[in-house]
């Protein structure tokens, strides 16, 4: 593998590849990996380098026209990061991009799920909903996904109860209005509680087959004149050198705002951009609206942490924790026409909470040292029942906590009127910015607050602690309601069989144009609940998968070596 920082090329670099792939995230680099040690020259091209770099993360700027709007209420908020994530909380909606090897990877907490089953059918009252495939199909994929961020098994409902080494108790919560659903967290091998960065990913890519462009921004895909075929790629550094890219074919992989975008700015041939002949790149964004619906204090956190909380058991050797809470049940959304939902319990710890001080022992804290050991000595029973809890019953450890939240994700519609178009505004190299203007409706809010007092109803009957709820929903304040955004833009090249409401087709190749393929989370036709990145992953798996099949049957293009830059070479990593 070689690795080249367009900054320090060559003037006017030529460079040729069988398949280039813009962005070099989870999906970028999941694709380079299963194309690694083939025929196949893979040319992955990244904006930034493998450090975080904050001059180069100033190109993720938007025009945010929609929501959530900037104010103090969802500020406050935020996206629910502590710790030392938590100034990822004040980063604009939409903003919050990664450019640089490894993506959404450094600014993630692992949390991983799969989709329901439900998210990918047809639904009457849902329009534009459907998947072109089933969900069963991606089941090999998922795996394959699954063993790449080092996750336990690929469950995320009751059936888990069996693997589990002390499963939730059963709190006797009707399983046809609310069921069970588990998220899971991907660590890397080598250092357990960090969570997986795909950064190393990209430097165990030693292969021949494989290079690296970092410190390059992709500013144009050029099409033929007819625009039916992929040509070429403008790549451009912040030193402003440039670079020309020549690929068969080419794999667009960054992200839901900047997939849009690139697609709509490359408008030489196409005016309205490529692949938007039925104006529908950058239409039907969708997030992951998040909010607080429910909290708890003092005694009653215990009691409901022994149902809701972390659950543990052991894969091929390795410890692998679950996070339990609640979803609607798919027979409630269809019967109430409502979207797929989740809550999941957050604590907030106090602040004499001996693990947090244990923590911070380890680390070897010096400021904090002598009242951290006074804090362990009080509390004896709690840490000897935390290792007993941890290590045995692979359950979370018991805190001290000044609260227990319960958060939720909701699912959207899909809405062609929430998009990204272009703004008259531009980024340094004149390209123009995304304008977002993200709309959260009256569905996502009607799907909350039923989830949110069936909570409370299924609760106090069956003798749990009654939560407090949030006051717009108790008052039935939609107006009064705050979400933010979690940073998992999709939906806005989305996959499909009829080009008049999809960018892509069922192979992800954008209609009408051969050799363009995109990757992402862009490409889902819904968005579920859950977390992205297990779906990204599967998705960029069974498009590498696809792209070994079609490039074997086709010719590499004609390389003129004789200018410079035409081989890639560079620092091997």
């Amino acid at each position: 593998m070689s690795v080249r920082d367009l900054r320090t090329a060559p003037r006017d670099t030529l460079l040729y590849a069988d398949v280039a792939i813009i962005g070099a995230g989870p999906a970028g680099l999941a694709i380079a990996r299963e194309l690694a040690n083939t025929s196949i020259k893979v040319l992955l091209i990244e904006s930034g380098g493998f450090e975080f770099d904050g001059e180069t993360q100033l190109l993720n700027r938007v025009e945010n026209v929609g929501q959530p709007s900037r104010n103090e209420a969802s500020e406050r908020l935020g996206r629910g990061y502590t710790a030392s994530l938590a100034w990822l909380n004040d980063i604009p909606a939409f903003e919050l991009r990664n450019r640089c090897l490894g993506g959404s990877t450094h600014t993630w907490v692992g949390k991983c799920a799969a989709f329901d089953e439900v998210d990918f059918r047809q639904r009457a009252w849902l329009p534009g909903s459907g998947w072109p495939f089933p969900r069963q199909s991606l089941d090999a994929a998922l795996e394959r996904a699954a063993d790449l961020l080092n996750l336990g098994p690929n469950l995320y409902d009751e059936r888990l109860n069996g693997l589990l080494r002390s499963p939730p108790r059963d709190s006797g919560v009707d399983h046809h209005l609310l069921r069970s659903f588990f998220w899971q967290f991907s660590h890397q091998r080598t250092a357990r509680g960090e969570p997986m960065r795909f950064v190393d990913v990209a430097r165990d890519l030693r292969a021949p087959n494989i290079d690296i462009l970092t410190y390059g921004t992709v500013t144009r895909i050029n099409v033929e004149p007819s625009g039916r075929r992929v040509t070429s790629l403008d790549v451009r550094s912040l030193g402003d050198n440039k670079a020309s890219i020549h690929a068969r074919t080419v794999v667009l992989c960054s992200g839901g705002v900047e997939n849009a975008r690139l697609l709509l700015a490359s408008n030489s041939v196409m005016p309205n951009g490529i692949g938007n002949g039925s104006d529908v790149v950058g239409r039907y964004l969708a997030d992951h609206p998040r909010t607080v619906i429910a909290r708890f204090k003092g005694p009653d956190i215990d009691r409901v942490a022994e149902h809701f909380g972390f659950f543990g058991l052991t894969h091929k050797g390795r410890s692998h924790f679950y996070l339990h809470g609640m979803s609607l049940s798919p027979e409630l959304q269809e019967r109430e026409k409502l979207m797929n939902c989740a809550t999941y319990p957050v604590q907030t710890f106090a602040s004499d909470d001996p693990w947090a001080a244990v923590k911070r022992i380890s680390r070897g804290s010096g400021s904090r040292l002598p009242g951290d050991i006074a804090t362990v000595l009080r509390s004896p029973g709690l840490v000897a029942g935390g290792l007993y809890n941890r290590l045995i019953r692979k359950r979370g450890l018991p805190r001290k906590s000044a609260e227990l939240r319960f958060d939720v994700m909701v699912e959207q519609p899909p809405n062609p009127d929430s998009r990204v178009t272009l703004s008259r505004m531009s980024d340094r190299f004149g390209t123009p910015l995304p304008k977002v203007d993200w709309k959260i409706g009256s569905i996502e809010r009607e799907s909350v607050k039923r989830l949110a007092r069936l909570m409370a109803s299924e609760f106090t009957r069956v003798g749990l602690p009654r939560p407090a709820l949030a006051e717009w929903i108790v008052n039935d304040g939609d107006g009064e309601g705050v979400f933010m955004d979690m940073a998992h833009p999709s939906g806005t090249t989305r996959m499909g069989t009829d080009p008049a409401i999809s960018v892509v087709d069922a192979d992800a190749m954008v209609h009408g144009v051969d050799g363009l393929f995109i990757a992402g989370s862009s490409v889902f036709p819904t968005a579920g609940h859950a977390n992205p990145t297990l779906m990204i992953l599967a998705l960029a798996i069974r498009l590498a998968d696809y792209l070994k099949a079609r490039n074997h049957k086709t010719a590499a293009p004609e390389r003129d070596d004789a200018r410079d830059g035409g081989t890639f070479s560079g620092a091997t990593s």
